[in-house]
């Protein structure tokens, strides 16, 4: 029988070598796999950072700032760097207190001895050195009292609280209106409105339109040693409202001295500080000079000269009180305020009696900005004071308590005979005139 021809076997298909071995399944997971390595690529290159480039070169200045405000003042000559203090040897090491010696270190990397230099702004965060947004090591945010290992226990610009002790200190910006508007005035109106101030009656009401902090603070004694400008309107708890230049403190207050006597002012500020005892001034001795406004920097040694000439007479006029030639003492802790200033200036004497009192008012300001210090101490006429080596006397401070400062690390400090006499302040209001 013939097979059915629809049951013949189809002959078997012949397949490829590529075929046998898989070929379409290789070819699938291959290009898979391409593509799935073109899509890493595209996602790495995505995700790291291409550097850009600055649209213009950026060169921070000194202190970090940026301020408009402190680019449009003038530096001021620059401070040398002070010298360390020589220790004194006395019979009774007790009797004097001295800065440390070793206070250079941190104030030269701080600050880089820059006070005049106008580039200097407010410090950061506190970290633990201040508290809040104030000048890191040296102040807090004003708000209290307490700071950390700056310059003691207590603001130097005075404490906040109410301290029937103490001269009423008022801070204004002159920066500013007292709406707190820019007015853009320069550091050469800012020295005459100063001078107007002082020379004529110390009325405050000059200052009405200029910003005034809310913060009083209470000052019993002024021995601040260098730090940044900032430091002030921390103090004041207006650092959020007011750059650090041409700022203008006022102290006022009625005293009586210890005992009957002829006394002097011996001290000098950075860059303003004049003062008024019994309404008239008797002390003016910083960078400018509040009553005449004659910089003194770069005019000391003309002003110390036996014959001072007339010029220079004719521009310190008839309102400024320091005798000439001028008179200072010189101290090793000092030689910063020794090259600029001649040192620290010895006013006029002037007369005390017991049990009367007497009203006195003291002006502080800082004006291109960069870094502030001030001191203020008392010499009495036929009183013998210890000496430094250099035969300088060891005065006592000018204070209106019994406290003192607190030991320092900073520089331009004069030692200070600590057992010398503190005055009395006998009004509570502490306003000498309104």
């Amino acid at each position: 029988m013939k097979p059915n021809s629809d049951s013949q076997t189809t002959a078997p298909i012949r397949l490829a070598f590529w075929q046998k071995l898989g070929g379409s399944s290789l070819s699938i997971s291959l290009l898979l796999h391409l593509v799935l390595l073109v899509m890493g690529v595209i996602w790495v290159f995505q995700i790291i950072p291409t550097e850009k480039k600055p649209d213009r070169i950026f060169t921070p200045r000194p202190g970090g700032s940026s301020s408009p405000v402190a680019d449009s003042q003038p530096k001021k000559h620059p401070i040398l760097a002070p010298q360390p203090l020589s220790r004194i040897t006395v019979n009774a090491p007790s009797a004097i207190t001295l800065p440390e010696p070793e206070m250079i270190a941190n104030l030269s990397t701080r600050t880089a001895l820059v006070s005049h230099n106008p580039s200097l702004g407010k410090g950061g965060p506190g970290s633990g050195d201040g508290k809040g947004d104030g000048v890191g090591k040296w102040l807090g945010d004003g708000t209290a009292t307490q700071m950390s290992d700056g310059i003691g226990t207590k603001n130097p610009f005075g404490a906040v609280e109410t301290d029937t002790k103490a001269l009423v200190g008022t801070f204004y910006d002159l920066k500013q209106t007292r709406t707190g508007k820019p007015n853009e005035i320069s550091v050469e109106e800012v020295v005459s409105v100063l001078n107007d101030f002082v020379n004529h009656g110390w009325h405050e009401s000059l200052f009405s339109r200029y910003f005034k902090a809310s913060q009083t603070l209470y000052q019993s004694k002024l021995y601040i040693p260098s730090m940044p400008a900032a430091a002030a309107p921390a103090a004041f708890s207006c650092a959020e409202k007011v750059q650090p230049s041409r700022w203008a403190v006022v102290y006022r207050g009625m005293i009586t001295p210890p005992h009957s006597g002829k006394f002097r002012f011996v001290g000098y500020g950075d860059d303003v500080l004049v003062v008024r005892f019994d309404g008239k001034n008797v002390f003016d001795h910083g960078y400018y000079s509040g009553t005449s406004k004659v910089m003194i920097l770069g005019q000391v040694a003309a002003m110390q000269s036996e014959h001072t000439d007339l010029k220079l007479k004719k521009s310190l006029g008839r309102y400024y009180p320091m005798p000439l030639p001028l008179k200072t003492y010189h101290y090793d802790s000092m030689q910063a305020i020794n090259s600029a200033l001649g040192g620290i200036a010895i006013g006029p004497y002037f007369e005390a009696e017991a049990g009367k009192s007497y009203p006195v008012d003291i002006l502080l300001s800082e004006l291109p900005g960069g870094v502030f210090g001030a001191v203020l101490m008392m010499e009495e006429a036929g009183v013998t004071y210890q000496k430094t080596p250099s035969g300088e006397p060891i005065l006592p401070l000018f204070r209106l308590d019994h406290t003192l400062p607190a030991p320092d690390k900073t520089e331009n400090l004069p030692p200070y005979d600590p057992n010398g006499p503190s005055w009395k302040v006998v009004s509570e209001h502490g306003k000498a005139e309104f």
